[in-house]
């Protein structure tokens, strides 16, 4: 029986969808009884060996590494930080005999060893917080956002989904000029093109801005595998209400005039992408 992994995959029958490659972000196992997996955190210099040479120390050993990842290295950082998972079962050494060998490396820096908890679970204890471009992230699991949207549609009903609504146009609007800061320019196509790579490296949805017309103010977005009308899928109306905002609050920012964003079409309600034409009010 094959360990579960951080996303829950095997439990909740997750099925990628045709032409998607899913990532899991890994970090965090739960071993069958008999595995004997531990896992080591590194701080170590970064250079074109490095990689290769820890390689070759784990199968020196008959290590097999399960899961590796490395934080992104800037070109003024001297240092990566790696956690990876190691598979000792048919190991010579020890996991701290490993450790001692690790340490001894000119280009390791710090190294320490993770092992699992007394249940079974294995998990990157070491690095924290997660960041992406030097600011913080937190990772929601589907069941904490699923219930957190029904949950807010159920207690609220319409003014739930109002809620909803302006929530997302005031994280649209002001992502906007974040996005602005970032690519150092206010030149709206180059913006837009960060806000559709943050959007599907985060996870949230893969967006497709089909037409947009800076002097006619008007523009038409799809958005595929949308995260919040995945969970409402079966539902007879639109309901990217959060979605909906986010749109519309980072088009009002763009156009410099309130935007009125229509959700054309829903994957929640049967359709193959989600559709926003977006206008004037």
């Amino acid at each position: 029986m094959a360990s579960r992994d951080s996303t829950g995959s095997e439990e909740a029958g997750f099925q990628a969808p045709g032409g998607l490659n899913p990532l899991d972000l890994g970090r965090l196992t739960v071993l069958d009884r008999g595995q004997k997996w531990c896992g080591v955190a590194v701080e170590t210099a970064f250079g074109k060996d490095v990689v290769r040479r820890l390689g070759e120390i784990a199968e020196n050993l008959g290590i097999v590494i399960r899961f590796i990842q490395v934080s992104m290295v800037r070109a003024q950082e001297p240092f990566a930080r790696a956690v990876a998972f190691l598979d000792f079962s048919n190991s010579i050494v020890t996991p701290e005999e490993a450790l001692e060998l690790v340490s001894k490396q000119e280009f390791v820096k710090k190294a320490r060893i993770i092992y699992p908890s007394g249940t079974g679970v294995l998990s990157d204890d070491y690095f924290f917080p997660l960041v992406l471009d030097k600011e913080r992230i937190v990772v929601f699991r589907r069941r904490t956002y699923e219930s957190l949207f029904k949950g807010i549609r159920e207690r609220f009903g319409t003014a739930g989904e109002v809620m909803l609504y302006y929530v997302g146009f005031n994280i649209g609007y002001q992502t906007y000029s974040d996005y602005a800061s970032i690519v150092g320019s206010e030149k709206p196509e180059a913006i837009v093109e960060l806000a559709k790579t943050f959007l599907r490296t985060m996870g949230w949805g893969i967006v497709d801005v089909v037409e947009m017309d800076l002097e006619k103010g008007m523009a038409q977005v799809r958005v595929y595998e949308g995260f919040e009308c995945e969970i409402g899928r079966g539902s007879e109306a639109a309901y990217g209400h959060f979605s909906r905002g986010l749109v519309a609050g980072f088009f009002t920012r763009l156009f410099d005039r309130e935007a009125k964003v229509v959700e054309t079409m829903c994957i929640a309600k049967g359709d193959p992408y989600c559709e926003f034409t977006i206008g004037f009010l």
